[in-house]
């Protein structure tokens, strides 16, 4: 007959057995702390969504607003400054109307809402939006001064637009009249 000792703890209790004899699973503690650790991640991944979803929202809008000024830009390639018939007036002529304005000087203090594009047609479905042109007349060798409108062939032109009456983005050009 053989005989196995079985070593034991200074406790008295022999090595290899738990305290929780016959208990199985995590204590309720452990139970809140993980659920605590998971709350904090899935609370933070939704905040990462939603600051998200309003850059999205954001960079869309900006990308709305530049495309709106840019069809007045396209709308104005190619147009003169002034009218060669009287080159001396600034801003739209005696009887003139959208459909009507033959030179970037026509613009000057514009307001459109909803806005136009390039074909000087309403964009009904942007009545929230509003494109508003400023036509200065620059010095062709300093183009950061502005002159009295009308003295030089060169003007600076500033799209503003809005969307729900706050300011999205400012789009500015230069455009030069053929000098002969």
């Amino acid at each position: 007959m053989s005989f196995v000792q079985t070593p034991k703890t200074f406790s008295g209790r022999r090595t290899g057995m738990s305290a929780r004899t016959g208990r199985a699973g995590f204590t309720l503690i452990e139970a809140a702390l993980v659920t605590t650790i998971i709350s904090f991640g899935v609370l933070a991944m939704l905040q990462l969504l939603a600051v998200g979803t309003v850059s999205n929202n954001d960079g869309a809008e900006m990308s709305t607003a530049i495309n709106l000024a840019k069809s007045i830009r396209e709308l104005m390639v190619g147009m003169p400054i002034a009218d060669p018939q009287t080159p001396t007036h600034w801003g739209a002529e005696a009887g003139e109307n959208l459909a009507s304005y033959d030179d970037i000087d026509d613009f000057d203090g514009k307001t459109y809402s909803p806005p136009i594009d390039a074909r000087r047609t309403s964009i009904a479905p942007l009545s929230d939006w509003s494109q508003t042109i400023t036509v200065r007349t620059v010095d062709p060798n300093l183009l950061t001064t502005t002159v009295p409108n009308g003295t030089t062939a060169s003007v600076r032109v500033t799209v503003d637009v809005s969307h729900n009456g706050k300011k999205i983005t400012s789009y500015s050009w230069v455009a030069f009249d053929a000098v002969p």
